[in-house]
């Protein structure tokens, strides 16, 4: 699979677009061909953010989005974002979109509601992706030199303390600092990251009980066997 190319003509600058499938948990770990479309991000300049007006949980689909980028790459997580919030043809979508819009403001961020159906303020998006470009400052043509991303990548390391079970690891520390801990499916989601990783699995064979107190980084957890809170 590879993004689909487009060129959008906007006032006089002509535009580039990648479409880039939806990405999905663990696609920093190459879950659904995630670290391909990953690869694909790193190329682009602007992200255009769109988000599904019918999902359940359209602040969880950001966030976990946001999430992978991140543990992929942080600094994919620095590239600048145009959100928007697709489906408002719909009655039900635009019925919900203030609580969505007033939450994401909460965030920090300014998202656009639009119908990629009707076309309803999809210039407006574009316009404000095309804005961003052209303040940021000219690529430097240099010779492409390979990456090396370092295989430790996901390693960690635990230690039980008085205070309870540190886990330590770069990639497991920013999971953790990336939580939004108020939400009940951010807090699954990196309870399925610390199962991906094999954190979960170590800290069980190193004899942790239910209530115990882990502490990765400067996040601190009461520890459950079933990861359910």
């Amino acid at each position: 699979l590879a993004p689909n190319l487009g060129v959008a003509i906007i006032d006089d600058t002509d535009v580039v677009l990648a479409d880039i499938p939806g990405l999905i948990e663990g696609a920093h770990q190459g879950v659904g061909l995630g670290d391909d479309f990953l690869r694909h991000v790193e190329r682009t300049r602007v992200l255009i953010h769109l988000l599904d007006g019918l999902s359940p949980d359209p602040i969880g689909d950001f966030e976990a989005v946001n999430q992978e980028l991140e543990l992929f790459n942080p600094e994919l997580a620095d590239k600048p974002q145009v959100v928007g919030f697709n489906k408002m043809d719909l009655p039900e979508v635009r019925e919900r979109w203030p609580h969505i819009r007033d939450r994401l403001a909460a965030m920090g961020v300014e998202a656009i509601p639009i119908s990629a159906a009707t076309g309803e303020n999809v210039e407006t998006l574009l316009r404000r992706a095309v804005a961003i470009l052209k303040e940021l400052p000219p690529l430097e043509r240099k010779r492409a030199l390979p990456v090396i991303r370092p295989v430790d990548e996901d390693a960690f390391t635990i230690e039980k303390t008085p205070e309870g079970w540190v886990v330590r690891g770069k990639r497991i520390e920013r999971a953790a600092a990336m939580t939004n801990w108020d939400y009940y499916e951010a807090a699954l989601r990196f309870h399925r990251i610390m199962e991906a990783m094999g954190v979960a699995q170590a800290l069980e064979e190193a004899s942790i009980q239910d209530g115990d107190t882990v502490i990765i980084g400067n996040v601190e957890l009461e520890w459950r066997s079933d990861f359910d809170y």
